[in-house]
């Protein structure tokens, strides 16, 4: 096993002034450091975690609260968390997960939040610990989300090359960041097709959206963009039921695009979340954070996922 003393007497310095560099590196010349790290590098030296926990004041524990109803929590939170782990793994990290506010730990270094509202932000900005919000939140907490903007703006327009007219959003009954976001990169989106908005908005399930189109007269070439795959899939299955043709007479788009979108009836057309994107932005900010490195909330750009419920692009 390589010691720090290998590592002192391989770079020809004190077993201190190695401690030095790997604890506090601003007290050491930048020739020391480079012949340190080139002496660690070379042998694979891996410092204690213990010791490096006790030098440092901290655990090297990351806390992942999930806020969401339990029972409403979207698949594509498991691939996020596994792909957070991995990057935290990379680091030297563990992570714990908890659902509930009141079990906001002061045993880690640092939080991930998802699915807060405004009436958690007390509770949350309490601890000085850095907390990073996957979804925009509030300005007083950084955050990383996808841009909900973009997303509805471009499957707006791209449902506009497809030929389709009359153009529906099927949105969400919250006062929320990302609710808005999605409805305002449609009504842009609209305004610059010179189209007239027609919006609804539901809660976020699918027995809402079968509702709505029982209600609704839905013509001939339109398409719906809706505020999130469980609405869309909704929709979709309820048109479908009505002998609807989906995709040549009526196309439905979704939002999220990581795992329910592939288990309805037809593949759905949907703005895609690049998760191991943001994991790994999420990443990156909080350990700045802790480190006190600046860092500053992120927009990931969408992607869209084109599949089976919308027709293909008209040529020109």
């Amino acid at each position: 096993m390589i010691t720090l003393a290998d590592v002192a007497k391989e770079s020809h310095v004190s077993t201190m002034t190695v401690s030095r560099v790997l604890h506090h590196p601003d007290q050491v010349s930048d020739e020391v450091r480079q012949a340190v790290q080139q002496a660690i590098s070379k042998l694979g030296y891996k410092p204690s975690r213990v010791g490096q926990a006790l030098s440092q004041q901290r655990q090297f524990a990351i806390q992942f609260l999930i806020l969401e109803d339990i029972q409403q929590v979207d698949p594509y939170y498991a691939k996020l968390l596994l792909y957070i782990a991995d990057y935290l793994r990379e680091q030297g990290y563990t992570l714990e997960i908890s659902h509930d506010l009141t079990d906001y730990s002061s045993q880690v270094d640092g939080t991930f939040v998802s699915g807060a509202r405004q009436q958690d932000l007390p509770l949350l900005t309490k601890s000085s610990d850095p907390i990073v919000s996957y979804g925009q939140l509030d300005q007083t907490i950084k955050y990383v989300d996808i841009d909900n903007f973009q997303g509805t703006y471009q499957m707006t327009h791209y449902l506009a090359k497809c030929g389709y007219q009359n153009l529906l959003y099927f949105g969400l009954d919250l006062n929320e960041a990302f609710a808005i976001s999605r409805e305002e990169g449609y009504l842009r989106a609209m305004t610059e097709l010179n189209k007239i908005p027609t919006i609804f908005r539901i809660d976020n399930t699918e027995q809402a959206a079968a509702n709505l189109i029982e209600q609704l007269i839905i013509t001939d070439n339109s398409a719906i963009v809706a505020a999130t795959d469980q609405i869309a899939i909704g929709a979709l299955q309820q048109l479908l039921h009505l002998g609807i043709k989906i995709p040549a007479d009526v196309g439905v788009t979704g939002f999220d695009g990581v795992f329910i979108n592939q288990i309805s009836l037809q593949h759905l057309t949907t703005v895609q979340q690049p998760l191991k994107k943001i994991a790994q932005s999420m990443v990156e900010l909080l350990l700045g954070m802790i480190e006190k490195r600046p860092g500053k909330s992120t927009l990931i750009p969408p992607q869209l996922s084109i599949a089976q419920t919308t027709r293909a692009l008209e040529e020109k």
